[in-house]
């Protein structure tokens, strides 16, 4: 493809999946939480409760912020997350600084110390979180736009194979199957070069919205309403969709064949000044 936005040429890095080690320290806090109870030293329970609800809390965020981080090295098109990873390391110093301050009766700069080395632990450990959008800006085409666009075909693609799950009819799921295969190599191809967007704009507005709101008719009603003439319908209706979507993909080959054609044709006449 010529002029394409190459932006998965990076290697993917990989990214640690759970924060297994800080799940494993709510487990004493919690033990410590029960004996405050059994003891009837509410108010020191209520105060670990408080802490062991951000501790929590905090590790939660360093999950989600790995999760997003895993799926904004794998996308090629996407914003930065939310800065999950630090919240949660943030909250993680906050935790230990309560207990330490409160709880253990520490010293407020031991217990200062103890709280940075614990925040900045979690943020060596798990890293930062990504802070810069993955958009292309020399495409020619509307960043925000073409972002928008990519996510609303995204969450339709993901409905439609969702929908697919529901259907129990093996020639229907197949046909559905190939279409859905398809579709995912357009969007592949969009993301690779963004500036087919621009030939590919109907697919993405019509035909896949399209899809879904016949699949989500199709389960919504009574399975014994739907005969065989119905079936084959809606076979049929997915096979040209699949069709459909084979000539979108030739359509883009055949925008960057002519693109690249052009700029044969202005580098010749570049050489003969």
């Amino acid at each position: 493809m010529s002029n394409a936005v190459r932006l998965n040429s990076k290697k993917i890095k990989k990214i640690t999946k759970h924060p297994w080690l800080l799940y494993f320290f709510i487990a004493p806090l919690f033990i410590s939480l029960v004996f405050s109870l059994f003891k009837a030293n509410y108010m020191i329970f209520l105060f670990k409760l408080g802490i062991f609800a951000l501790f929590a809390s905090s590790v939660t965020l360093i999950d989600r912020g790995l999760s997003e981080s895993q799926k904004y090295q794998e996308s090629i098109i996407t914003k930065a997350p939310l800065p999950y990873k630090i919240i949660g390391a943030i909250g993680v110093a906050l935790s230990i600084f309560l207990l330490g301050s409160i709880i253990d009766k520490a010293g407020i700069f031991q217990s200062l110390f103890v709280s940075i080395l614990g925040g900045v632990g979690v943020v060596l450990n798990y890293g930062l979180d990504p802070r810069e959008d993955k958009i292309p800006q020399n495409s020619g085409v509307d960043p925000e736009l073409l972002l928008k666009n990519l996510e609303d075909a995204e969450l339709t693609l993901k409905q439609i194979i969702k929908a697919k799950d529901k259907i129990k009819d093996y020639q229907l799921k197949d046909a559905l199957e190939k279409a859905v295969a398809n579709a995912r190599k357009i969007l592949d191809t969009i993301k690779s070069d963004p500036k087919d967007i621009r030939v590919a704009r109907k697919f993405l507005v019509v035909y896949l919205d399209g899809i879904k709101r016949v699949l989500d008719q199709y389960n919504d009603l009574d399975s014994t309403l739907i005969d065989e003439s119905m079936k084959e319908r809606l076979v049929s209706l997915l096979q040209d969709a699949r069709v459909r979507f084979e000539k979108e993909l030739e359509n883009l080959r055949s925008n960057d064949l002519f693109e690249l054609d052009v700029q044969i044709d202005a580098l010749k006449e570049q050489l003969k000044d």
